[in-house]
């Protein structure tokens, strides 16, 4: 599981299945940005629609307001002059029945309420609300100078009292009081007063508008480019995963598929995943190819110890020559073996060999070479071994020669002696050479032990 996990490590490359959940999160974040920028413009447009209609509404109720003001003085004034019930009758219908000052007023005050159209329209109002009090008891002299009959006279005209002054006054001076109350000097200041306020309320509305208008113009703009931003980017996003599946995946597997039908090996490319799948072919290929060498060769294969034979040895050997992978050579030699056939026979001795195998078998991994190259020596070559390959090999040998000391089983007690040798590419003809002096310094040392070659110096042995 640890070697699984070390060239899955190893592999590198880019997983797909990052990039697809990278991208997809990106892509969930932009369309959520740009449905948020799409409600947020529809908010601004509707506010400005509003703000449009509003304008309108408040403009004409303005203009409403002005015109209906200037209608009250004309009416009076009229009725002042010519004496005809109708202009009376007129005002005071305008007055108490349609209301379109104060329609005016609420209308301004419920877009704008502490605004300045607001403010500047109630003071245009109330100023009017003045001048209708003059013209309203002007209307009362005039009526009572004409004489007329109380049901010829509206309510609000009607409810009005005279001043005691006032009263004492002839016709002909009521309606001289009256007439000129109506066209003088304060009278006219007054209706200055109330234009100049509907045009500052005129004003500030329009002030008011083309203010919210820029404001709104310029959030569109802004959302308009985020919008723009965000659909460039997507698709810039788009085309960086279609670019990396085509690179990643689709290209590698092309050239995986062309090297499977040619019978080659997978070149490691392309993302995380692709870069697996040819790792573990290769390697698949690689057992293949070593054991079907293997196969071919089964029948010189060690029958005592079902070891390999040296023949399928060499073949082995050749084949990892050609690999780029560490190699580890052990030559291994059971000390005095002849003595021991010599003393218990070739029956003990071939019971000795057999356990001999077995426990090396044991020790070492599947993924290890072990063969019986001669009589009483053997030889193994170790692959995919971590950092520290000599204690490794130290250990297992001193395991092994523990167990063979030990003559619980009836057999006698042997030992081995092992030289060992290393390469960092494959295996090297010069490797044979080498154990073989590591053994020797073995034998020459008291044997029952291991020994290493060491490369830094042709002629130390560790």
């Amino acid at each position: 599981m640890t070697k699984n996990k070390k060239a899955k490590k190893n592999n590198g490359g880019i997983k797909i299945k990052k990039i697809h959940c990278t991208a997809m999160i990106c892509s969930s974040l932009l369309c959520i940005a740009l449905l948020i920028t799409v409600l947020f413009t529809r908010k601004n447009y509707s506010k400005m629609f509003s703000s449009m209609h509003d304008y309108s509404e408040c403009n004409k109720a303005i203009n409403e307001f002005r015109d209906t003001s200037d209608y009250l003085s004309n009416q009076a004034r009229l009725f002042a002059v010519n004496l005809d019930k109708v202009f009376m009758h007129n005002y005071v219908e305008e007055y108490t029945s349609y209301c379109r000052r104060e329609k005016a007023v609420e209308i301004v005050e419920l877009s704008h309420v502490g605004d300045e159209p607001d403010i500047k329209l109630k003071m245009a109002y109330k100023e009017s609300q003045a001048l209708a009090q003059i013209e309203l008891y002007d209307f009362k002299l005039i009526v009572t100078a004409l004489k007329l009959p109380d049901h010829e006279v509206p309510e609000v005209i009607r409810n009005i009292t005279l001043n005691p002054l006032d009263k004492a006054l002839t016709s002909d001076q009521m309606l001289e009081k009256a007439r000129y109350s109506l066209f003088d000097s304060l009278y006219l200041h007054s209706k200055e007063r109330i234009i100049r306020f509907t045009a500052d309320s005129l004003n500030s509305l329009v002030y008011s508008y083309l203010r919210e208008e820029r404001n709104g113009d310029i959030h569109l703009r802004n959302l308009f480019f985020a919008s723009f931003v965000g659909i460039v980017i997507l698709f810039l996003l788009t085309i960086l995963v279609f670019y990396l599946i085509i690179f990643l995946v689709l290209s590698p597997l092309q050239r995986q598929v062309k090297n499977v039908e040619l019978g080659k090996r997978m070149d490691v490319c392309g993302s995380y995943e692709t870069r697996y799948i040819a790792s573990t072919y290769n390697s698949l290929i690689e057992k293949t190819e070593i054991k079907t060498s293997i196969l071919k060769h089964k029948a010189e294969h060690d029958s005592l110890t079902g070891l390999i034979n040296r023949d399928a040895f060499e073949q082995i050997k050749k084949i990892l020559s050609e690999s780029a992978e560490p190699i580890a050579y052990l030559i291994l030699d059971i000390d005095f073996f002849k003595a021991i056939n010599d003393t218990h026979g070739h029956l003990v001795g071939d019971e000795v060999l057999k356990k001999i195998a077995f426990l090396l078998l044991d020790k070492f991994r599947n993924t290890d070479y072990i063969a019986r190259i001669g009589g009483d020596e053997f030889a193994i070559i170790m692959t995919k071994f971590g950092n520290s390959p000599e204690q490794v090999i130290q250990t297992k040998i001193d395991a092994l020669n523990k167990t063979l000391q030990n003559v619980s089983d009836g057999l006698p007690s042997v030992s081995l002696s092992v030289g060992v040798s290393f390469s960092s590419c494959g295996f090297l003809k010069e490797m044979e050479a080498q154990a073989d002096k590591a053994l020797y310094k073995v034998k020459k040392g008291g044997r029952c032990n291991c020994s290493f070659y060491n490369f830094q110096d042709n002629d130390d042995i560790i």
